[in-house]
């Protein structure tokens, strides 16, 4: 029946011919009299709450605005109160270390004048204290404007026996005096008064005149001192008289004294006399001074950290320098940052106090003068640990023992008023408003409803009263619950567990359930079930070394393995969360036989590991075979034979071996199996995924991350199932119970399959056969790595039209061969200032980085390609750390760097550049005699006779060059040099770049240092052209990207780090044992390393990043480097202890020891100050 409610009109809304109202009407005044008057009262019981709610939203808005209105305040209130106590806390961090970086650069300059001074003396052949400087005035102005002191003085130290004979030679050699005061007429810089006439002085004297004939010594008189006094005569006034104390405590102590505070006012005419005459407008005379005494070491030029300079040497003089205090807070703050208060003070005197506001510091007088009020902002520092903990100072450090002086900066009213504004009121009014016109819009948004809900109400009671006249009451109460019930049928007949099979069962995401809100969550308990974890041990530090490429491609290429091994087996892949893979047996589908299942899942995904990581070897790097993975597997009912994972992982490994590198099939999974029961279930939202919850998936994490690499580690909920299946063969009892996280102690199983288990005498091999084995595949990785670059080269040389070189007279000769390379009488004269490259070409880059068109090689090319790294392995001696595999390292860090090069200069997109790059890492350190070259120079080697230095950087080149220039190698220079000025470009490339792995050699470090300046300090440009400027770089970038990799170890990951300078230390162990090395590295091997980070290693990143070609990668680099430093701080001592014993244990019986420090430990040692020097001599 089609009817609608009368409209307000009183016409029928449905058409038809009859009188709507007049039958509507009839139809009211025939109901039950009864049920209307329960409408009316539903009505009226509806209308009643309504007028209530609004009411009570009323209120609640009332409420709300009160207390957003209050909060508001607060919130802004607060804000500028945080904001005050962070700008506090900036500004007191930058005042302290400006403070101290301006007492490293005050102190600084004293030092290098104490240091000339020293210099000129011994220069000269004068005995203290008979010492004169010459061009002291100028010298001294310099000082003064550097140190930002006021006034400065040379105070020699004279015996008593030495007393007659200084005076006679002072007052012989006081012309100074009247050049000082010429010089310090005509500096326009100098503001202080000028004296006119003085008189000498025949006579060591104190405060009250001539010092007796007797009096006592040692005596430190004022011989030279800048500005000249008008007060008294310019030298002989004994310092050593008035100030004893400190003088004393500077001998002793060997450290620059701050000195009693001066002219500290008692009262407001207190100045001290003879320093009003020395200032300018900039500074007032009666404000507090301090001086600084600074020893004079007699030593002082024999090394450049005159702080470490040996704790016996004489000291013969003091430099004293006086500043105001107000100096070292000065030009510290921006303008409008005011209100600091800076109270400086001593054990030994009273405090006084400075106000800090922007560029100024304001004296307020002697006393501590803060405001109580912000005691609670304050921070404090001894003046002695404000020094900075840079390399900018290496003189005499300031005492902590003679009347310390402290800092203590406090907050001030200044400063809170500048916070403080208007704003908390203003919000406020802002949000009252707000919410006011809110409320304002609701009331009258209510009026609107209410007409409009009184009319639906009215229509909603007279359809009631229809369905009521029409329908009995049974029937009525049926009809409007109906939807519900369907619901509640539908969700019986779709059941929680329906679901989540249907969930688990889409194909993509499009055919996941959709659900409301109001839906019940997809979620269901399985009792039976197995559980694994798996993850790849070691992969960290093997992510370190490799492009982000390549780390995905062994993800891709592994987990796709074992996802369609999960497939065939049956079991459902949960997910990955980086390196590690979790999977389940016996959900969503429940099988009895899911533990025996996921075992043999375990036992396919460990062997197949061995055979992805041995395919991908050749591409990915020769150590990633030294990846394992740990599973953990958990089951809950069935068991499982867990000799298909060992297979499987085997599988793996193997075919990855040759993309990933040599070493890839040595990579290894852990795997932890447990049983029992699981709540799974779909979380929804964004990207709904499956989830795993329960003891049971805890567990089987804990059984992997306890596990042993290459080992199947199962709880004893899963080898009571497999014992029941009757595999209790297959189960080992692991000795000792196992500490897992929540668990306590727990007692589990190993799970090896007879069928696969093998005998130690199976598994032993010689150690030299593993040698070859490892030489082998790391020579296949090298003629991949080339073959790539080789194919560039071609596909470069088609992409310019370039046809192959045609062997004309003019072009050398018949065969490549011919090609001489006389440029120099050895290999280290032909180092080129700047490399002349081909102009840089972006679409010939672009065409680079995509790979440009593979050109495949002549099967000759690729013969001889093989034979030639074949032979190079085989010239590189069976050194620890100088060898073939290092020389590998060092390419794979090369082949990293290049591909990470932004587009630039002429590099990018020449290959040709970048495989003498790559040739050159490769080759570096052939023929090496695990020596230092200053080792090869004590042995007089025969090398010494040929080269006289660079010895074996020079004979890796020879030898390496001359085996290229074979006849045998002729196709293969072909395919790599198609015409002789290419052949020499490619030398040239070599020659600079191994060459530049000689980083002791000064006149070849002095040289790259030039160029680096030149070519990326900031300054004026050099007069040259672009093309030899974008040269210049680009030589530069070639021979840090070089040096960066022969010690790219040292900036990648700690367990990378160790493994190689434990190697090295190894080889430096073995020459001092031989009597090839004066010194054993085990006596400064912890030291050594920290300064070759320091010096070294930290610097070369640095100068990575600072020439902005290598993106990420140099910032990797850097950190990379930063934090092994820190690591090796920390363990260092105990790493290289442990290091020596079990060195000294096996060194007599293997030449090639095993790892000497676990690699649990992740510790190994480093390069000391002399180990630097021959690591980084000997690469």
């Amino acid at each position: 029946m089609d009817s609608a409610p009368p409209s307000d009109d009183g016409s029928s809304s449905s058409g038809d011919d009859y009188n709507s109202t007049s039958h509507t009407e009839s139809f009211f005044d025939e109901r039950d009299p009864k049920k209307t008057d329960e409408d009316e009262a539903i009505a009226k019981t509806e209308s009643r709450v309504v007028r209530i709610v609004r009411v009570l939203v009323l209120l609640l808005l009332l409420v709300v605005t009160a207390g957003v209105s209050y909060g508001v305040f607060y919130y802004v209130s607060n804000s500028e109160t945080k904001s005050f106590e962070e700008d506090f806390q900036d500004s007191s961090t930058k005042v302290l270390d400006a403070v101290g970086s301006f007492l490293d650069h005050s102190l600084g300059a004293v030092d290098n004048f104490m240091v000339g001074i020293v210099t000129n003396a011994e220069e000269t052949g004068s005995e203290w204290p008979f010492v004169t400087i010459p061009n002291f005035a100028i010298r001294a102005t310099k000082l003064l404007s550097l140190s930002q002191a006021s006034i400065c003085g040379f105070y020699p130290k004279v015996s008593e026996e030495e007393r007659s004979e200084w005076e006679e030679w002072a007052l012989a050699n006081d012309e100074w005096v009247d050049v000082s005061l010429k010089v310090q007429r005509e500096d326009p810089t100098y503001a202080g008064t000028n004296v006119e006439s003085w008189y000498p002085s025949s006579s060591i004297s104190n405060n009250d005149g001539p010092l007796p004939i007797n009096a006592s010594g040692p005596h430190y008189p004022a011989y030279y001192t800048s500005p000249i006094v008008p007060v008294w005569s310019a030298y002989g006034w004994d310092l050593y008289q008035s100030f004893q104390q400190e003088i004393d405590e500077m001998e002793q102590r060997r450290s620059v004294i701050v000195g009693r505070t001066l002219n500290i006012p008692k009262s407001e005419q207190h100045t001290i006399s003879w320093i009003e005459g020395m200032v300018g407008p900039d500074l007032k005379a009666d404000e507090p001074i301090v001086p600084f005494y600074y020893p004079i070491d007699a030593s002082a030029s024999s090394g450049v950290a005159v702080a470490n300079s040996e704790q016996d040497g004489r000291v013969v003089g003091a430099i004293a320098v006086t500043m105001f205090w107000r100096e070292l807070l000065r030009n510290i703050l921006s303008p409008g940052s005011d209100g600091i208060v800076a109270v400086i003070g001593s054990k030994c005197q009273d405090p006084f106090t400075y106000q800090i506001n922007g560029p100024d510091a304001v004296y307020l007088g002697s006393g501590d003068r803060h405001d109580e009020a912000y005691n609670r902002l304050a921070e404090f520092s001894f003046l002695h640990d404000l020094r900075s903990s840079g390399k900018s100072y290496t003189g005499f450090p300031l005492s902590s023992t003679y009347c310390p002086y402290w800092i203590r900066l406090y907050a001030s009213d200044t400063m809170r008023d500048s916070h403080e504004t208007n704003n908390p009121l203003l919000f406020t009014i802002v949000a009252l408003s707000i919410f006011m016109f809110t409320s304002a819009v609701f009331v009258l948004y209510d009026c609107v409803s209410e007409r409009r809900q009184k009319k639906v109400l009215s229509v909603a009671v007279k359809s009631t009263a229809v369905v009521s006249g029409l329908f009995p009451k049974v029937v009525r109460d049926r009809i409007f619950p109906t939807e519900q019930r369907d619901r509640e049928d539908n969700g019986r007949a779709t059941n929680t567990k329906n679901r989540l099979q249907t969930f688990l069962s889409a194909k993509d995401d499009k055919a996941s359930p959709v659900q409301s809100s109001h839906d019940s969550p997809i979620a269901e308990l399985f009792a039976e079930t197995t559980v694994m974890f798996a993850d790849i041990a070691g992969f960290t530090a093997w992510c370190s070394v490799r492009e982000p490429t390549a780390v995905f491609s062994l993800l891709e290429a592994l987990y796709g393995s074992f996802d369609r091994i999960a497939h065939r087996r049956g079991v459902f892949k949960v997910e990955t969360i980086g390196d590690s893979y979790v999977a389940v047996a016996g959900l969503p589908d429940v099988r009895p036989d899911h533990a025996l299942v996921m075992a043999k899942f375990a036992r396919d995904c460990r062997s197949e590991m061995k055979l992805v990581t041995s395919r991908l070897g050749r591409v990915l790097g020769p150590d990633t075979a030294e990846l394992e993975i740990r599973i953990g597997l958990n089951s809950g009912g069935r068991v499982l034979g867990p000799d298909t994972a060992e297979l499987e992982m085997k599988l793996v490994t193997s075919r990855l071996g040759r993309v990933l590198g040599p070493d890839t099939a040595e990579l290894e999974i852990r795997i932890g199996l447990n049983s029992g029961p699981v709540t799974a279930g779909v979380l929804r939202g964004d990207r709904s995924r499956f989830q795993l919850f329960g003891d049971t998936v805890n567990t089987a994490a804990r059984m992997e991350s306890t596990g042993i690499v290459s080992k199947i580690q199962v709880s004893e909920n899963t080898a009571a199932l497999l014992k029941i299946a009757g595999k209790e063969h297959w189960l080992h009892k692991r000795e000792g119970k196992v500490a897992a996280k929540g668990k306590g102690s727990v007692q589990t199983y190993f799970v090896e399959p007879s069928n696969h288990a093998t005998s130690e005498a199976n598994e032993s091999t010689s150690s030299e056969k593993k040698t070859d084995e490892k030489t082998s595949k790391l020579v296949e990785w090298n003629v991949g790595i080339l073959t790539r670059w080789i194919q560039k080269i071609v596909a470069h040389d088609r992409a310019r039209e370039r046809a192959p070189a045609t062997k004309t007279p003019q072009d050398g000769g018949g065969t490549m061969e011919t090609v001489h390379f006389e440029t120099g009488a050895t290999v280290l004269e032909e180092v080129a200032d700047v490399l002349e490259l081909p102009a840089f070409d972006p679409n010939l880059s672009h065409n680079q980085e995509g790979g440009g068109d593979a050109q495949a090689l002549d099967k000759e090319v690729q013969t001889q390609l093989h034979d030639f790294v074949s032979i190079i392995a085989k010239l590189y001696k069976t050194n620890s750390f100088h060898n073939f595999e290092h020389a590998s390292h060092c390419t794979m860090s090369v082949s990293k760097l290049l591909s990470r090069i932004d587009p630039t200069y002429g590099i990018t997109s020449d290959p040709l550049t970048q495989l003498g790059c790559i040739f050159a890492a490769l080759i570096h350190d052939v023929d090496h005699q695990g020596v230092t070259n200053a080792q090869l120079l004590a042995e007089n080697s025969p090398l010494v006779d040929k080269y006289k230095k660079s010895m074996a950087e020079q004979n890796s080149v020879d030898i390496s060059w001359n085996l290229f220039m074979e006849p045998q190698f002729e196709d293969l220079r072909d395919a790599i040099c198609s015409t002789p000025t290419d052949m020499a470009r490619f030398r040239q490339v070599v020659v600079n770049a191994v060459m530049a792995t000689d980083v002791l050699d000064q006149d070849l470090k002095a040289l790259r240092n030039e160029r680096w300046n030149k070519a990326f300090a900031e300054g004026k440009p050099l007069d040259e052209s672009a093309t030899t400027s974008a040269n210049r770089k680009a030589t530069i970038v070639i021979e840090h990207l070089i040096q960066a990799s022969d010690v790219s170890h040292t900036m990648q990951h700690w367990y990378i780090f160790t493994k190689w300078n434990e190697r090295l230390f190894v080889e430096l162990y073995h020459a001092f044992k031989n009597g090839r090395s004066a010194k054993n590295p085990a006596d400064f091997w912890y030291e050594g390393e920290l300064s070759f980070f320091d010096n070294y290693v930290i610097p070369l990143a640095k100068k990575l990043r600072d020439c902005g070609v290598f993106g990420v990668s140099s910032d990797e680099y850097l950190s990379y480097a930063i934090k092994n430093r820190q690591e090796w701080e920390q363990c260092g001592r105990d790493v290289v202890e442990s290091m020596i014993q079990k060195l000294e244990t096996t060194v007599s019986k293997e030449a090639s020891p095993k790892p000497l420090v676990d690699e649990t430990r992740l510790a190994s040692s480093a390069s000391s100050s002399d180990a630097s020097e021959q690591a980084v001599g000997s690469d």
